[in-house]
């Protein structure tokens, strides 16, 4: 969707003045607020009480050591907004201490310079428009003046000039920096809409940017940066359609965004049963962002999303904000699987439980911004325990001498971002390589109630030295999974499968268990079989570096199992099945019938029996079940 900025801005008269707060709340909402407290956290008083506490530990420690101008900014979030709700005035001396502090900072995050705005500059201004829209009964004219010509000065003029005549690199891009920084310098903007006279020229550079990052969002609702980013980009560019929408009294309305809408549902369905999310890219392992879930499942009176929200209820000031308890949640009654084509990324589980199971499947670009060389990877759950995992997020180092970021070579030393952190193939010991012709897809994705059947084609990825990689996973309902990667190359190659367990590891004679209390994961191998020439290796690696949290120490244990002779073509079959510790698997598995393009296969487990007989050329299964 196309948003007409200039349409829009002309159609709207901005109010002269307007009686603070108004960004996300009025005078007339502090009650609702105080009770929407009790009701999420039991007791304003406790809330109080703690923040009281920590603003007294705070003070004993140097707050002028403190290197990182957005973790004073976020201090000065909570401290304003406790102020908001209690007239506190403790919490508002707090609040313009560290506003001291921080005015005599450069705003601009060390590993970013020499920019003159960055994430940095545009996450202080945001706080302190919001310093100025909470504190506003409290300042006197003096701070007033001040922190308006702070914000002008320092980031709103900068980011107009840069912004509108394209002077840094922030400014054409597609992904999460364009609509953070524009999405914070909206709202800082807003909150002095009467004075400052450059206010709709602004404005309109901050819409720009916050839509066009809307516009990267796919047609399903999907995000290729990975849930971590989205919660960031996305939730950013919310905020100031927020208060856009607010200050506007819905002239200006944002929300109407189509991709917007749906964006919701990546989250959703991509939250993990053991309340975190599938983290590819450079994600965390924690779940999406409890306040934006909460404000899109408000503005979109949506009771899937509410459900969500309120499970990962909060005391951030955004979620006490923006959760809507007039809603009521429902727990999903949705198909418990989404297809993200335009992100080449699939989900299933087997139910919406917090003891459900859990299957994330991840092909895609290796392009996008934060992406990791993980085509064909994917994750598992049972019981709600993850059992085979991503690693995700390593920090990030706080200079480019590290090279962290330098997509080109040195980023893919970090295990972490590198084929090497994910469950895919290596090649002669290589992995995948960064480009924007090296990509996966998604061939097929067929669901039912009992069975799920995912194909991905990861040849691409491996810059030209495969001919073939298709990853067959059939997702045998409710805890079993069927692996079979046929691979081929033009010449004899070492092809080598990985797998990242989460949990403790024991081997056997036909593959290993994974055990992660209260439930163990057994990996068989029948292709290679004890029976064939094969090697399966265990490593654990660790890495050090100074990354932007100090001395750093990261690790990267993973099992791996190969032919022990190199080939032109090999079919690897892979059977996981997950249990309770105290019980015994019950699970017989056999390869029945094997030809060049067909493979069959019998799994029986304590709930089933399947016969699935895979026809690889025609890219086509059919199942046999019985009880």
């Amino acid at each position: 969707m196309k948003i007409d900025t200039d349409t829009l801005l002309n159609s709207w008269e901005p109010p002269r003045h307007l009686e603070h707060p108004y960004l996300f709340f009025s005078k007339r909402d502090i009650l609702r607020l105080r009770h929407k407290v009790e009701l999420i956290l039991g007791d304003l008083n406790e809330l109080v009480k703690k923040n009281r506490s920590k603003i007294k530990k705070l003070k004993r420690a140097n707050l002028n050591e403190v290197k990182e101008v957005t973790l004073l900014s976020q201090m000065a979030t909570e401290s304003a907004f406790t102020y908001a709700l209690t007239s506190d005035e403790e919490f508002a001396k707090f609040t313009l201490d560290l506003i001291e502090i921080i005015k005599v900072k450069d705003w601009v995050m060390p590993p970013h310079r020499p920019l003159k705005v960055d994430l940095g500059v545009a996450n202080v201004a945001s706080v302190l428009g919001l310093v100025y829209d909470w504190l506003w009964d409290y300042l006197d004219d003096s701070l007033k003046e001040e922190i308006k010509e702070l914000l002008i000065k320092r980031a709103l003029e900068p980011f107009r000039i840069i912004s509108s005549k394209k002077l840094e690199w922030w400014t054409v891009v597609t992904h999460n920096w364009r609509s953070v920084i524009c999405g914070c310098m909206g709202l800082a903007a807003l909150s002095i809409l009467g004075e400052y006279d450059k206010f709709i020229e602004c404005l309109r550079e901050a819409i720009k940017g916050v839509t066009v990052v809307f516009d990267r969002i796919g047609v399903d609702g999907g995000y290729d940066e990975g849930v971590g980013y989205w919660s960031f980009g996305i939730g950013e560019g919310v905020k100031f359609v927020e208060a856009l929408k607010r200050v506007s009294k819905g002239e200006v309305n944002l929300y109407e965004h189509p991709k917007l809408k749906i964006t919701g549902y990546f989250a959703l369905y991509l939250y993990t049963p053991d309340n975190n999310c599938f983290n590819f890219s450079d994600c965390d392992y924690r779940p999406p962002s409890s306040w934006l879930i909460a404000k899109l499942a408000s503005e979109y009176r949506d009771p899937y999303l509410q459900w969500l929200a309120w499970k990962l209820r909060s005391e951030n000031p955004y979620y006490l904000i923006f959760y809507d308890e007039s809603l009521k949640y429902k727990e999903p009654d949705l198909p418990p699987h989404r297809l993200f084509r335009d992100i080449g990324v699939v989900v299933s589980r087997s139910d919406w439980s917090d003891e459900a199971s859990f299957l994330g499947f991840k092909t895609g670009r290796t392009v996008a911004n934060h992406s990791h060389l993980d085509i064909n990877s994917f994750v598992f759950y049972a019981f709600g325990k993850r059992l085979i995992k991503d690693l995700g997020y390593w920090p990030y180092t706080p200079n480019k001498g590290l090279g962290f970021f330098d997509v080109k070579e040195r980023r893919w030393y970090y295990e972490a971002n590198s084929t090497l952190g994910h469950n895919t193939l290596l090649v002669d010991g290589v992995g995948q390589v960064y480009g924007s012709e090296n990509y996966g897809s998604i061939l097929k994705a067929k669901f039912t109630d009992a069975i799920d059947l995912l194909i991905g084609d990861g040849r691409r990825a491996y810059a030209g030295m495969l001919k073939k990689f298709n990853r067959w996973i059939i997702f045998i309902k409710p805890r079993t999974l069927i692996l079979v990667d046929e691979v081929e190359s033009n010449k004899p190659r070492k092809f080598e499968l990985l797998f990242h367990p989460d949990g403790k590891l024991q081997e056997d004679d036909q593959g290993l268990t994974i055990v992660n209390e209260p439930v163990a994961l057994k990996v068989l191998f029948l292709r290679p079989s004890q029976d064939e020439p094969r090697v399966i290796s265990y490593r654990l690696s660790r890495s050090f570096y100074e990354s932007r949290r100090g001395p750093t120490v990261q690790e990267n244990e993973y099992v791996s199992i190969s032919p022990l002779l190199k080939t032109r073509r090999y079919i690897f079959v892979t059977i996981l099945h997950a249990y309770k510790v105290r019980e015994l698997p019950k699970i017989e598995t056999s390869i029945i019938e094997e030809t060049h393009d067909e493979i069959a296969l019998r799994v029986k487990t304590e709930e089933k029996r399947v016969e699935a007989k895979i026809r690889l050329k025609d890219l086509t299964c059919n199942f046999k079940i019985t009880r």
